[in-house]
């Protein structure tokens, strides 16, 4: 239960740092979480940097969003951003565009984003860290910050992962993942490309040079479904095309292209296809239009492109005919998933639809490259690394760690640098001789789910609509996306209904004031009684 009997909070004021908490010498003040932020896997500060641009402070809002996490120029372009789904300003008019003003804060503040954090001091351990992509930067980071020596062993010449490698130049540009890269470097991490483990340099070397292994190598290998035909020239796999576009190549695609999936990898191919110059692009997918896992915004970018989204089909052969084209044969797929949940299409047995391309892309999903690693670490059942769900640490050899995809299957970037988060955090303990469980919750320490919302409170208008690169100058080597202008992130930021706050939860207060003393912005008021004044 909320209470303002001995503290009062101002709302307009508070940003919801916390600081007001840890200074609370008798445990008195909890943080009551937004529910932006209860949704962030990294937990940041999303109410706080908003808040803050709100009340024109915005490099102290950049400061703010620092605290959490450097990679906010990346975040700020692809994240999955499922603080907007539980934005309460979504039951009014539109939720707030959270990742939008992220972006807005790391574009304009890069000094303040990417600047270099103060490290603690040399531990003398060294710690290995297989894939640099968003699970293996997250965790080199925590790592260099904690003061560990941090070797990244990545099998592309350059570092990056599917950040670099895979993600179209139109979502995330190659120079924003090199802005991240170039700041581990500064921080003193080492990065071994072009040397993929298990040629040159043998895993078990790792294990005996070591102190610890953190394995972040993705699952980055295309799935191939069993269909007949579909080793033919004209069908390619979703993931070697992306590949082959951001590193500036042009493939020769013909004039018309389907795509088969109806994740977000589909949805970058068909754009991609259509930004080179295909024709006629399709998107053919087994899920409904409400169970396609691809982003609604984005999808509503590929329609935008005049990309055709056909649901509801499966594939059952590919035939290459006489003019090199590919007849493409499907069925009516009636249930995407069993009774259980689990993915398991049910096609009906008779072909239903004919279609034909010039090429086939196939996207239906990633798998992890097991190729040179250990198979004892590896569970035959699921096809990923086996770890503890709590520290990812390895059921098989303690000293190795396992983190983003190639441990928790298809994941968001997010997702993936919040893994390789707490690998890192285990990696540390582990090499501290500590204990890896405890403290792991974080809804143990003083933060709070519960929440009070005032919908009659809110101002400004809709959700604003983001702006795009005119259709017939994108490219695709060019973001589609523009940054929101200083006056648009201010209208934006104040839409937000500051849902999170701190609050006197055990009415132990003794008015010593420390929490009063230390806000940042004097949102705090400890209301004292009139003898004690």
């Amino acid at each position: 239960m909320i209470s303002d009997i001995n503290i009062r909070v101002n709302r307009e004021l508070c940003f919801a740092c916390g600081i007001c908490v840890e200074s609370c010498i008798l445990d008195n003040l909890r943080l009551s979480m937004a529910p932006c932020r209860q949704a962030c896997p990294i937990h940041m500060n999303c109410q706080g940097y908003i808040r803050l641009i709100a009340l024109g402070k915005e490099q102290k809002a950049a400061e703010e969003m620092r605290m959490t996490s450097p990679f906010a120029n990346i975040l700020g372009r692809i994240c999955s951003h499922p603080c907007e789904v539980t934005c309460e300003r979504g039951k009014i008019d539109g939720s707030v565009h959270i990742r939008a003003l992220k972006r807005y804060l790391a574009d304009s503040f890069p000094d303040i984003t990417l600047s270099l954090p103060k490290t603690a001091r040399d531990s003398g351990r060294r710690i290995a860290v297989i894939g640099s992509g968003p699970a293996g930067l997250a965790a080199a980071y925590e790592l260099r910050l904690r003061g560990h020596a941090v070797t990244v062993f990545e099998a592309d010449t350059d570092p990056g992962g599917l950040l670099r490698n895979v993600i179209p130049s139109f979502h995330l540009p190659i120079s924003e993942v090199e802005k991240s890269t170039t700041m581990l470097l500064s921080m003193g991490t080492n990065f071994i490309t072009g040397e993929p483990i298990g040629k040159k340099i043998e895993f078990g070397r790792l294990e005996k040079e070591f102190d610890a292994v953190i394995i972040a190598v993705g699952a980055g290998a295309p799935i191939k479904p069993d269909i007949p035909g579909q080793d033919l020239d004209g069908v390619i796999q979703g993931p070697d095309l992306l590949r082959k576009i951001k590193t500036g190549q042009k493939p020769q695609l013909g004039q018309s292209v389907i795509v088969i999936g109806g994740g977000n990898s589909a949805v970058d191919v068909a754009i991609s296809c259509r930004l080179l110059g295909v024709k006629e692009v399709q998107i053919i997918c087994l899920e409904r239009p409400d169970e396609m896992p691809a982003y609604e915004l984005s999808l509503q970018k590929a329609k935008n492109a005049g990309i055709i989204v056909e649901n509801c089909w499966g594939p059952t052969s590919f035939i290459q005919g006489d003019d090199r084209s590919i007849k493409i044969e499907f069925s009516r797929c009636m249930t995407v998933f069993d009774d259980q949940g689990r993915f398991a299409p049910d096609l009906e047995p008779t072909c239903g639809l004919t279609l034909q391309a010039d090429t086939v892309v196939m996207a239906v999903g990633q798998k992890v490259n097991f190729k040179d690693l250990p198979e004892e670490l590896i569970d035959p059942v699921s096809g990923r690394f086996i770890a503890d769900p709590i520290t990812l640490q390895s059921n098989i050899n303690p000293i190795i760690f396992i983190s983003g995809e190639c441990y928790s299957g298809t994941a968001t970037v997010i997702d993936a640098m919040a893994s390789g988060t707490e690998a890192a955090i285990s990696a540390d303990r582990f090499v501290n001789r500590d204990g890896l469980h405890w403290g792991r919750d974080f809804w143990k320490g003083p933060y709070l789910k519960d929440y009070s919302v005032h919908h009659d409170q809110a101002i400004g208008g809709s959700r604003c609509k983001l702006k795009y690169t005119p259709a017939a100058k994108q490219t695709i080597d060019q973001e589609m996306e523009i940054t929101l202008s200083a006056i648009d992130a201010k209208k934006e930021a104040e839409r937000c209904l500051s849902c999170g706050r701190s609050f006197e939860a055990n009415k132990t207060c003794l008015y010593c004031l420390p929490c009063e003393i230390e806000c940042p912005v004097d949102a705090l008021e400890v209301r004292m009684p009139y003898q004690i004044r």
